[in-house]
Formats: C-alpha cells, sequence, structure tokens
C-alpha cells in the first residue's frame, strides 16, 4: 500500500494568530505554532508513518532545512520531506494543489488546510481534503475528520 502523503499548509492550520493580532514569536524567532493544534497533528501522526508537504505561502520565504528545524523546534514529530514547489507566481492554491497530486501520481494523501478555494479542486481530491478554520486550526474536530478521512 502506497505511503500517506500529508499536503500540509501552515496559516489557519497550525498557526492561528488573527491577522488583527500581534504576531507571537517563538524563541527561534519565527511564528509560534498553536501548541493544541501541534499536540493534534502530532496525535495524528502518531497513527501513520505518513510523510509531510508543505504547501503554506511561508514556504517561499524559507527553505526546507529551515522549516524543518522551525517545525523541530515546535515539537513536531512528522519529518517535513518537502515543500510542495511553487509553480507559478499567483497560481492558486487549488491549481497547486491538483498539479502537485497529479505530478506526484499521489494515490494516498491527505490535503489540511483553511483555504477556500480548495472547495474547487476535484471531488475525488476534495473527498481527500480536511478544511480547518482559520481562528481554530487543526483542532479536536479536525483531528477527527483527518481520521475519518484517512482510514484511522
Amino acid at each position: 500500500m502506497p505511503r500517506l502523503t500529508i499536503i500540509l499548509d501552515l496559516d489557519g492550520v497550525l498557526i492561528t494568530t488573527l491577522p488583527t493580532q500581534p504576531e507571537v514569536l517563538h524563541a527561534d524567532g519565527y511564528t509560534d505554532f498553536n501548541k493544541d493544534c501541534v499536540a493534534n497533528f502530532n496525535a495524528l501522526m502518531s497513527m501513520t508513518d505518513a510523510e509531510v508537504w508543505l504547501i503554506s505561502m511561508r514556504r517561499k520565504t524559507k527553505t526546507l532545512a529551515e522549516m524543518q528545524a522551525i517545525f523541530a523546534n515546535r515539537g513536531i514529530v512528522a519529518p517535513l520531506v518537502g515543500m510542495v514547489p511553487v509553480y507559478a507566481e499567483g497560481m492558486k492554491r487549488n491549481h497547486e494543489t491538483v498539479r502537485f497530486i497529479r505530478q506526484q501520481n499521489l494515490e494516498q494523501y491527505l490535503i489540511i488546510d483553511d483555504n477556500r478555494v480548495l472547495r474547487q479542486l476535484p471531488r475525488v481530491m476534495k473527498n481527500r481534503l480536511v478544511q480547518t478554520n482559520y481562528a481554530q486550526g487543526f483542532n479536536e474536530e479536525a483531528l477527527q475528520e483527518a481520521r475519518r478521512v484517512s482510514g484511522f
């Protein structure tokens, strides 16, 4: 059976600071993650050996090694194995997601993202989407939805 791939956003998933609030920085100088959301994500990861690919816009400002260190500094147990390529400036998230899934020929995947444009994904891909609420992030409800969608 193919390994599960998680396509992960950050803002609205692990980072829940509203744009109207001051940014809270972690000791390493980068935006802090919501500790409850991290705990829920780690709970999901404890059920699988999934690989995680970052699709957040934040992938444009950091290298993979820098993002891996940021994940480790926040206690995320899953290794970040890659970042979805930036295909074209201004490309919408739904198009980036479709292109990545098709280019990687993914069979087993889970998309965790708050971006509403993902409602336009093809039905088969939308069925693999856990859409979070920006202010709540990857809360307990999202964890249960991720378990249901991925079969864990």
